[in-house]
Formats: structure tokens, sequence, C-alpha cells
């Protein structure tokens, strides 16, 4: 639990706050650990949070070297010898985030025997001042201090100072390096036979190649490391277009078509780049066959792009090869469909399968004028393949999924009627009845269960057919391999007393739950399998935001469905994690709250928890969430409200407030108080007073849904 110090520490250190800082420095009693978010991510681009102790942090942040040496006068020089878990020192990250005086300050409190240590991995303080990306002040610094020979130490990979100076600083460092120790320095194997050039074009602008092209000739963009990459694969990952044309006016586009001992080529690597941009650029100059070249695993630049790039990537290689992009396979056997639906797809999965979905279905539509098949020979077809027969080859839509990672997903994506709704012989619509069923089995397509949706890291939610000849959703929670049984078995009995609640629910905005079983292996939870699309994608397909006859419809709706849950005469029934995503327009244009808040005692229990922080989307929390600890995070109808504002304000701006921030920076401006961003002209004063009235800031002036629902903007026409 953090102690009021600790929070107020951690506070000021992501403020950047000098003055607050340097106060809390004189007055703490141990270079206490803590968890601090606000760090570059190309630094530590998988960390929210660093937990380290406190003279590191001071170390890593823009403030005041005061306050560095408030705390060497207060715990002694040895403090700068203290390692992190990484084996890192704060000299070490003093060199890499500050200028030169951090450095006379260690000098000065006597701690200059320090400058020569190595972390974990060999790196010496040369090297962290090497990446510096702000100042070279502090390699220079360090040359004077213990001379040129730091430039050229190697880490445990090889590289060293000149290598890392490459990727991170700019010309002037080189041209520096290049009067310290010669030019030769810049042909220094460093990992993997990697040269400074190397290095050099996996930064993010061309300035350093180039430099280094007029020193040492056009001839090192196509010397290849041990794996055979060379700068030209390098550039066409990290960098721009420009610098792919200026790598076409220094050696020709064939270099382009250069192989690496996998036998990858640049399509390759542009595929993995977070844009497409190279990709299309690639593609004009080389044709669309350079999308098709497999590596030795069989992979092409449409497998990579698949896992690695947004979905509009997929969009433009289908308007380059057509269908064939799907009947790509790997060595493993694996299309890029495949691709999307792995663990290996790390952006826009849902956007993905939607896409792909929606293009297979256009693809496979006959011609116009062509002869179709009719309704009644589509039947008996359904009913010859039986079960299969429900089992359809495109899904329509997919459900967003976003960062929700202990929440759960609860239905299928499909268009059209839903197969529960009709009567295959008669068609008429027949009363949903799954509450009583006693059997059921997935529904299978290629021969493995129909996965429709993902519910965070762990949850994975299938189609299933009853007994009853009816479809439902259910999601699968893993148990398996689990520890701490008696909490375990605990989480499990929480969550069935909450579906229990929920299914004796019954509204027409709230999606309907209807069992739960437990098994060796997993819980498993079924509901109502609601067709049509979330708010979210509709917006993404739509690619604007809804206009306010929309937004008025669908909040009106939601409201409804959290009033109903916040009225139950046992007490309020708290949805947690309400946003556009978690509530789908079916076809007859009736929206369903799905994805409640289930599922985080028992995913926390079994160990797949992050901590303790409040669950749920960042953007969406309101500010008292962020001030509760441990089990004490202070969950309410109001909480449920604040969500609710967020909603309604990203329905008109297709992303929640604040979207522009970092997420680890929202609960810093939520304890703050930073008021909240306003809805945008063009909607009325109605609709922006609704939202202020979901957002305000203390949950006792925040509204109730009751209120909201008397509000003018929801009883307005449309």
């Amino acid at each position: 639990m953090a102690t009021e110090m600790e929070r107020k520490l951690r506070a000021a250190l992501e403020a950047g706050d000098s003055e607050e800082l340097q106060r809390l420095c004189g007055e703490v009693g141990s270079n206490i650990e803590l968890e601090v978010g606000g760090f570059d991510t190309q630094e530590y681009p998988f960390k929210e949070l660093l937990k380290m102790p406190l003279v590191h942090h001071v170390a890593c942040k823009p403030v005041s070297s005061s306050c560095l040496e408030l705390l060497i006068d207060r715990f002694g020089p040895d403090c700068l010898t203290h390692g992190n878990d990484r084996g890192e020192i704060p000299v070490h990250l003093a060199a890499l985030h500050q200028d030169e005086t951090w450095m006379k300050l260690v000098k000065e409190k006597g701690a200059r025997d320090c400058l020569g240590f190595a972390d974990g991995s060999a790196h010496t303080v040369a090297h962290f001042a090497a990446m510096n990306r702000k100042s070279n002040s502090c390699l220079k610094w360090l040359v004077k201090e213990v001379g040129r020979d730091c430039l050229t130490v190697p880490n445990e990979y090889g590289d060293t100072a000149v290598h890392l100076a490459a990727q991170h600083q700019g010309i002037e460092s080189l041209e520096w390096i290049k009067r310290q120790i010669g030019t030769d320095s810049f042909r220094l194997n460093g990992w993997c036979d990697e040269k400074a050039f190397h290095f050099a074009a996996q930064k993010s602008d061309n300035s350093n190649l180039e430099w280094l092209v007029k020193e040492l000739g056009s001839d090192c963009l196509t010397v290849p490391n041990e794996d055979g990459d060379t700068a030209v694969h390098f550039t066409a990952q990290h960098q721009g277009i420009e610098s792919l044309e200026w790598i076409k006016r220094q050696i020709g586009t064939d270099c382009f078509w250069l192989k690496t001992t996998s036998n990858t080529i640049a399509s390759h690597f542009a595929a993995q780049k977070s844009d497409n941009s190279n990709l299309k650029w690639l593609v004009t100059e080389l044709g669309s066959d350079c999308l098709t070249v497999p590596d030795k695993d069989g992979n092409t630049a449409v497998h990579l792009a698949a896992q690695q790039q947004p979905v509009d990537s997929l969009q433009f290689i289908f308007e380059q090869t057509g269908v064939e992009m799907f009947r790509l396979k790997n060595n493993r056997g694996e299309t890029p469909v495949d691709v999307v639906e792995s663990d290996r797809c790390r952006t826009d999965r849902s956007a993905k399968r939607a896409w792909i979905s929606s293009t297979r279905l256009e693809a496979s539509r006959p011609p116009a004028g062509s002869s179709a098949p009719t309704a009644a020979s589509a039947g008996s077809a359904a009913v010859k393949r039986g079960h299969h027969g429900f089992a359809r080859t495109a899904l329509h839509g997919a459900l967003n999924l976003l960062m929700a990672p202990l929440t759960s997903l609860w239905t299928s994506l499909t268009s059209g009627p839903s197969e529960e709704g009709l009567s295959e012989e008669t068609g008429a619509k027949k009363q949903l009845d799954s509450c009583s069923f006693t059997d059921w089995d997935f529904i299978r397509q290629d021969n493995k269960k129909q996965l429709i949706g993902r519910g965070g890291f762990v949850c994975k939610v299938y189609k299933a057919l009853t007994d009853r000849n009816q479809t439902v959703a259910v999601k699968v929670l893993p148990l398996s391999g689990t520890g701490q049984s008696g909490k375990l078995q605990k989480a499990v009995e929480m969550e069935k007393r909450g579906v229990e609640i929920l299914k004796r629910l019954s509204h027409p905005n709230i999606v309907q739950f209807f069992k739960c079983e437990q098994k060796s292996n997993g819980l498993y939870i079924f509901t109502e399998l609601v067709s049509g699309h979330s708010l979210f994608e509709l917006m993404q397909r739509q690619n604007k935001p809804f206009k306010e006859s929309g937004v008025r419809d669908f909040s009106r709706q939601i409201c409804s469905g959290l009033n109903f849950l916040h009225c139950q005469p046992q007490g309020a029934i708290l949805h947690r994690d309400i946003k556009s995503s978690n509530a789908m327009l079916n076809n007859e244009g009736v929206i369903k709250l799905i994805d409640f808040g289930l599922a985080k005692e028992i995913v926390g229990t079994c160990g797949l928890s992050t901590g303790v922080d409040p669950k749920g989307t960042p953007y969406f929390l309101a500010p008292e969430l962020f001030m509760g600890e441990d089990d004490s995070i202070p969950y309410s109808a109001k909480t449920d409200v604040w969500a609710f504002g967020c909603t309604v304000y990203e329905l008109t701006a297709m992303q929640p407030p604040d979207a522009n921030i970092q997420q680890f920076r929202i609960a810093v401006l939520r304890c703050a108080g930073r008021e909240m961003p306003q809805i945008a002209d063009g909607f009325s004063a109605d609709l922006k007073d609704f939202y202020l009235r979901c957002v305000d800031y203390d949950p006792r002036k925040r509204a109730d849904t009751a209120e909201l629902l008397r509000h003018s903007f929801l009883s307005a026409s449309s």
C-alpha cells in the first residue's frame, strides 16, 4: 500500500516539479523504492511504470540537479552506486537523461570512481551518455575525464559508444567522434557485425546515415551484418520515404531486392513499420510482386503487415493482389488471416477481422446479373448441413477490443438476423429460452471452435449451440495452471454469484445472461448472442463521429440501461466499463450494454492482473478511482456515470476526453483536477451541459442516471 509520501513523490516526479520534489527530498527518510511513470516509450516501450529507488528516479526526470545533491547529502555518495534490477546506477541514468552539470555534481560529491561502473549488460557510463538524445555534453565531459578510450569499449554485445551515438545522437556528435578517434571508428564491428551505419539506419531520420555515406562511401549501404541485413533493410523499417528515395539516388532500385540470410527483402522490413508509407513506395518502385516474396519461413510482406500494421495496409494490399492475399501460406500453413487471429497480431485486430469478413463477403458475391441461390435452396442446404449450417463463413463486423485487459466479451458479431431468432421452417420469431438448456457444444468453423472475440489477455468468447437448438455466446475464463486455489475458488464463487444476479435482469438495453458452468479447465459464462456492431466500430467504419441525433438516441438507451442497473431494489448493480466499444447497436437499432466488469476478481486471483490499480480503460475512469488503495477502490453508480459522460464525448469526437495524453498521465491529470475538455462547437448547448453533468469532479454533485434521463438533451426530439 503506497504511503502519502510515496504518492506525493510519484506525482512530483511525473510532473517534473522541481520545487515540490526538492521539498519532499528534504523530508524523506530513506532511499525508498517507487513505481513511477512518465518514461520515454523509446527507451522503455513495454513499461508504463518503473520501480526503482528514489535516487534513480530523480536521475531520470527533468528536474533540478539540486534534488540529487540534496539526496546525496542525506544518504551519502553510496546511493549513487546502488544498482536497480537491471544493474543501472543513478550515474548511468543521469548520463542518459541529463547534461554535464549532473556529471560534475557526481564528481564533486566524491563518487568519481563510479564513472567506471557497468550495468548487467556491460554498458558503461559512456554507453548511456551516447544514448542521450537531448545533449552530447555528458559524452564530451566523460572523454575529458576518463579519456577517449571510453568511446570504443564494447558492451556485452560488442556495441560501443560510437555505435550508439550513430543511432541516438546527431551529426555534431559524429563529427566530434571523428575528431577524437578518426573515421575508422565507424567501421568497428558491434552486435552481429553491425557497424555505425547499420545503427544510423535505425534512427528515425537519415541525417546520420547521409553523413556516414559522405565519409565512408555509398558502398556502406549494402554491407551486410552477420544476418545479411544492410542499412537499406533497416532504413525500410525505421525511416521514411525520403530516405528510400535518397538511397535510390545513391545506388539504384535493385538494392531493395537484396536478400538477407533469411531471404527477407526491403518489403519485409517495410511491412514491419508502424505505417504503410514505405511499403506503398516500394510497391510503386518494384511492383506488387515484392509483396508476395516468401522468406525462409514462407512469410511474405502480407503476413508481416497483417501482424504489425493497421487495417488500411490490408486494404492497400488487397487492391494490389486481390483475393490471392487470403490464400498465401507460410511454411506452417498460416495465411494472413491466421496471423490476424494469432497472438502475434499487435494492432487493430478487431478492425482487421471486420475488414476481412466484409472483403471476403464482397469478393464472394456473384456479379450483378448472375444467378444467386434462392432463399429456399439456401435454407435446404442449411438443413442438410445440420448443426454446421449455423457456422457462417464470414463474420460481419467485430467488437472493438481496445485496452480492457481485465474485462470480458459477450457477443457474436454477425450481420443479418441472429440464428436464435428465426425458425428455419417458418421464418417466424421464437422466444429465446436458453436459461433451461442442459447440453451444448461449440460451433466449429474450419474444424476449429468459432472464436468471436477475446476478453482482455486471457478470456475467449465462442459461439455455441445448445440442445434447445439456439445459438449463444460462451465466454471461457481459463482456470488451469493457476495457484492460490483457495483465493481462486473464492473469486470463482463471486463470479458465479454475479452471473446469478445478472441473469435475473431483463431490460431491452442490457445483454441477457443465461448461466455459468465451472469445469476443471475453466469457467464458462453463457449470454445472449447479439447481432450488429459496437458504436466504436460504427464510427471507425464511417470514419466520422455521430450526428447529434444519433448521440441523443444512443445516450438515451445507454442511460436507460444504466438507470435500470443502478435502481435495483437489492442495491445498485455497476457496469464498471462503459465505453462505446461496449455498447452494441443491433440490427433493430437497439443498444445492448455488454462486457460488464465481471471477471476482475477471478483474473486477478489467477495472477493475471497487473496490479491493484482500478481496472478498465484509463480514459474513462472517474478521478476518485485513482485515489483508492488496494481493495478500497471506490466504484459506485457515479463512477459509471463518469464513464458514460466520457462515452458521450467519444460519440462526438471518435475518441475519449484527453485521448492525446499518454495513458499513464491520465491519473495525474485527474488527481490534479484538470478541467475536462469541452465538446466541440457544432453541438447544442444541451448536449454540452449533459456531458458536463456527467463529469463533475465531485461525485456528490455529479448527476445520477435518473436526473440524466430527465435532462432536456434526452427529452428533445431528434
